[in-house]
This record gives structure tokens, sequence and C-alpha cells, in this order.
């Protein structure tokens, strides 16, 4: 089977399994944000900061070494799931100790008991390290993505049940403890993973350099992306940190599920391919043209249709997130696009300079953070700022990946996006003279007419610009399922 064919398999998989996530999580985020205020919802960000921080002491790059490396052993994978074990247990403990900390900081003993059933979570989710990249690298997407949709649906009915009963954020607790413990028996089930006799680190030996700089940078990326949650519940309140987490994840929603369709499939895939850099760049460019395709319409829809999107998913409690998530929307098609560069960085065994840039990456980041909580003190300025780094570090991070890594034109590499001017120009006029001449409903009933009416521009632009581009797709779906 071929590159192109491996990657499409395997991104048909992952598309079908993340956009069934996208239905279910809006779903349940959209009945949830009428039973929970946010407040309840910044009092669980704020500690989702921390677990995020355990989930990547959890892995320390173990798991995308595993993909990469092609000379590890039974023996030498069963040694390093023996070391995950003890990783797992000293991670669920120090975060039950860290709870009480969390609550000093924040001056809330409510953080006690929240920190502590997570400590749970972070146990479980530990453990599936291995056993979920042991399938990954056997380019199991299917299975995985039934793993994930099923779970979703089961943990989602559970949540929205304990939250109408009064469980307020203690319901979105127990269902990342109910994801981890039932994610992790179905990996271990489906891996078909043994443990063998005796312990050793040669296995772990195998993998050490390439996961230390993978760690290292999922490390300082974790500060760089969640100080900002840290900085706006301390000084802002949970009430303000309630509307900024829901505004970024909104954002994060197209960027999660368009980007994170494809870059599960293109570390297994282009793994073998390290020798060979052309090779890594020409399909690379094939995909950002796709990820370039879908992420500008997407930027620009979101940026017009905002108050539509929040009124209908959130409710009338949530206006407060329309301006902050219109200002975010400007960037999604830059993170889109950067947020698959990780991928390509492991497929060359570069992690060192994914390192480097990393820390990069993260004195932008945090700069621009500092300065709008810390100096304008405002939720408008945070989102300004922080797209200010987006961009910033969206050209450092590929200029050096195309033309120093893999010694190519980095113009070349822009073209793709060069190619979507003239569809953004007439999109964005259009969208802006509609709402010029029709408005802004007040009603429900009008926002999902306005939303509609949107996303059809929006559409039919789309197809009349790359008419071209649909055909062939369409003829190469056609021919397929003739054969």
């Amino acid at each position: 089977m071929g590159v192109q064919q491996e990657i499409k398999r395997g991104t048909l998989a992952v598309f079908l399994a993340k956009y069934s996530n996208i239905l279910i999580g809006l779903g349940i985020n959209s009945v949830l944000a009428r039973l929970l205020s946010p407040s309840e919802y910044g009092t669980l960000g704020i500690v989702t900061v921390f677990i995020s921080f355990f989930y990547i002491l959890s892995d320390i790059g173990i798991g995308v070494a595993i993909i990469q490396n092609q000379d590890l052993t039974k023996k030498d994978i069963s040694d390093i799931f023996k070391l995950s074990v003890l990783l797992s247990a000293t991670l669920a403990i120090s975060f039950f100790g860290l709870s009480y900390g969390i609550a000093w900081y924040f001056e809330s003993e409510k953080y006690i008991p929240i920190g502590q059933l997570l400590s749970i979570s972070v146990f479980f989710s530990s453990l599936s390290v291995v056993p979920k990249n042991l399938l990954a690298k056997e380019k199991t997407f299917k299975l995985l993505g039934t793993i994930e949709v099923s779970v979703a649906i089961l943990t989602g009915v559970c949540v929205i049940i304990l939250a109408k009963m009064g469980w307020s954020y203690y319901s979105i607790v127990w269902r990342s403890i109910l994801t981890s413990i039932i994610v992790f028996f179905l990996y271990l089930h489906f891996s078909r993973f043994k443990i063998e006799k005796g312990f050793g680190l040669d296995g772990f030996r195998k993998i050490a350099r390439y996961s230390f700089f993978q760690f290292a940078f999922n490390f300082i990326n974790y500060f760089s992306r969640n100080l900002d949650n840290i900085l706006i519940g301390k000084y802002m309140g949970n009430q303000v940190l309630g509307i900024y987490n829901q505004s970024y994840q909104l954002m994060m929603y197209p960027v999660q599920n368009l980007t994170h369709v494809i870059t599960p499939v293109l570390h297994p895939v282009l793994a073998r391919f390290r020798d060979q850099p052309k090779v890594i760049f020409e399909e690379y460019v094939k995909l950002v043209n796709i990820l370039a395709l879908l992420g500008v319409p997407v930027s620009i829809l979101i940026f017009f249709a905002s108050d539509e999107i929040i009124t209908i998913l959130l409710g009338a409690k949530w206006l407060s997130v329309i301006p902050v998530l219109r200002i975010f929307s400007v960037t999604i098609w830059i993170q889109i696009i950067t947020s698959s560069a990780g991928a390509i960085f492991q497929a060359i065994g570069r992690t060192d300079v994914l390192f480097k840039l990393g820390l990069f990456s993260a004195l932008t980041i945090i700069s621009c953070i500092l300065t709008g909580v810390i100096y304008f003190e405002s939720l408008n300025a945070v989102a300004f700022t922080l797209s200010f780094a987006f961009f910033i570090n969206f050209v450092v991070i590929f200029y050096i990946l195309i033309n120093k890594l893999l010694k190519e034109s980095f113009i070349n590499f822009l073209k793709p996006l060069f190619t979507q001017l003239p569809f953004a120009i007439v999109l964005i006029l259009s969208l802006f003279a509609y709402q010029a001449i029709f408005g802004s409903d007040v009603s429900p009933f009008g926002k999902v007419i306005s939303l509609g009416c949107k996303g059809a521009i929006t559409g039919i632009l789309f197809g009349l610009f790359h008419l071209k581009q649909l055909k062939t797709i369409t003829d190469k779906l056609t021919k397929r399922s003739s054969i």
C-alpha cells in the first residue's frame, strides 16, 4: 500500500471518530452549559490545568517513541510498561497530595476532594500510554476511533444524568474517572499486550533520547498553553475563567478535530521515511493544502457567526464569550496548520529541535499572556496578545522545519495559503454584506436561520472556488466504489 493510501485510509477512520466526537461533545457541552454556571466551569477549569500537566508527566515521551522505534522487542515493551506502572502510582499519589496545594493557592477547600478524586484518573490515564500507542503503531485507527466514540457516548450520558441530579462540577469529575478506567481496559484488551518475566532497562535505553526531547517539548508546551488559565483564575476569578475556557474550547474544536484527524496517522506512516526528507515534504505539502482549504473558511465563518454559535450552543448567560471567541477565530487556520508540525518533527527523528522551538514558543506565548493579564487586565487583551503569539510561532516553526530540516523552499510551502486568498476575500465581503443587510435577529429561531444562511453562503462559495478539487475527490471516490 502506498503512502497516500495509508494516510487516506487511516485519516478516514480517525475522521469518522473525531467528527462523531465533535457532535457528541457539542451536544453534551450544550446541555451542561445550561445545567452548570460559568463559575462552576471555572472551578473545574483550574484543576484541569494541573491534571493536564500530570497527563504530560505520565507519558514522558514514551508513546511517540514506541511508535518511532522499529527495533523494540516484546520484552522491551513489557519492561517499559512496568516502568509506566511505577510512574502511574507515583503520579497518582503526587496529585492526591497536590490537591492541598491547589486549595491553599486559590484559597478554597473545595479543590481538595476534586483533586483527590481525579488522582484516580491520573493513574489509569498513565497506564493507558503503552497499550494505546501499541495500537497506533499497528495503525489500528478504526479500532481506536470506535473505542473513543463508544466511551464518549457512555460517559456523556452519565455526566448529564449526574449534572441533572445536582452533582455540579463533580459530574464532570466522575466522567473523567470513568473514561480513564474504561479506556485503559479496552486498550489493554485489544492490544493483546502480555507482560514478560523479569525486568531490565534495555527497552527504555533504546527510546530514552527520543522520548526525553519529546517529553521536554510537551512539558514546556504545557506551561505556555496553560499559564493563561492559572493567571486568569487567580487574578480575574472563576467567573471570568469560565467564560475564557468556553471561548478557548470552542476555538479549539476545529483545531483539534481537523488537525488531529490527520496527525495521528502522519507519524506512524511517515516514520519509516525519516531518511527521505523529500518524500516527507511532498506528502506534507499535500496535507497543508487540505488543512488550509478547510481552515480558512472555518475561521471566517466562526468570526461572523460567533453570536449565533454562542446563543445556540451555550445560551444567553454566556454572551460574554462572543467577543473573545471572535478574536480567537482569526487564528484558527494558523493553529490548524501549526498543530500538524509536531508529527513531522517526530517522523524525521528531530524531537530535539522540536524541544528548542517549544522553548521559543513558550517564551512568546507566556510574554503575551502576562501582557494581557497583568498589564491590560482584560480578557479581550489576553485573546489579542495570545493570537499575536500564534502568528509569530507559525512563521518561526515552519521556516526552521521546511528550510533548515527538510531543505526545501519555505515559499513553496506557503503557496497553498496564498491560493486561498481570493476565496477568503470574497467570503469575508459576502458575510459582511449579509450581516449589514439582514442584521441580527435576537430570537432563538432567528439565530438558527442566520447561522444556516451564513453556513450556506460559506458552503456555496467554497464549492465555487474549489470546484476542480471537489470534482477530483468525487471522481476518486466514485472510481473506488465501482472497483
